[in-house]
């Protein structure tokens, strides 16, 4: 069950699309997640994001402050099916200085569209496709915990019950 599960997740970017996915989509996607594992441990890269309302973050402007990136968007069944447990955690850690970032390449139009009718409390950056292509997300939701100093603590790809958990542990070390 968790080998056809990680084969739909792998397959999901694709899924949006009217064809099926190639054996040579499957494989791109699955190195991307490879890489993207690899990722932990090193600096997250660079940005300079601007949020649904018009606050702008960057990387070293965050510095100091531990920050957690879920890669999103809105057809996503499963990035809509962890909103819920995503908000618990950000009401959770309100006050401990936590940024909790959504980058989505969505469109800002859908974007305001789907959170006319949703609740998700992370701030939503629209429109940033390119970003989600240089940190070579292409399985949805991707989730990037970072600490004080810009380094990738965690890398949790995908949603299932252990998602927010694992999270959660991540970001109490760090508090630590």
């Amino acid at each position: 069950m968790n080998l056809i599960y990680s084969l739909f997740l792998l397959a999901l970017p694709y899924l949006c699309m009217s064809q099926a996915p190639t054996r040579e989509q499957i494989k791109e996607v699955a190195d991307a997640r490879k890489e993207v594992k690899r990722m932990k441990g090193e600096p997250f890269p660079d940005f300079e994001l601007t949020t649904l309302d018009g606050e702008t973050y960057t990387k070293g402007q965050l510095e100091g402050n531990i920050f957690l990136v879920n890669f999103w968007f809105t057809r996503c069944k499963p990035c809509i099916m962890e909103m819920p447990e995503m908000n618990e955690m950000v009401e959770e850690f309100k006050g401990e200085g936590i940024v909790f970032l959504a980058p989505t390449f969505d469109d800002e139009q859908q974007v305001r569209k789907f959170l006319s009718k949703r609740d998700f409390r992370y701030q939503s950056i629209p429109g940033v496709k390119d970003f989600c292509q240089e940190v070579n997300v292409r399985s949805y939701p991707t989730h990037f915990v970072v600490n004080r100093e810009g380094i990738i603590d965690r890398v949790v790809i995908g949603y299932s019950v252990t998602t927010v958990k694992a999270l959660k542990k991540s970001i109490r070390k760090l508090l630590k």
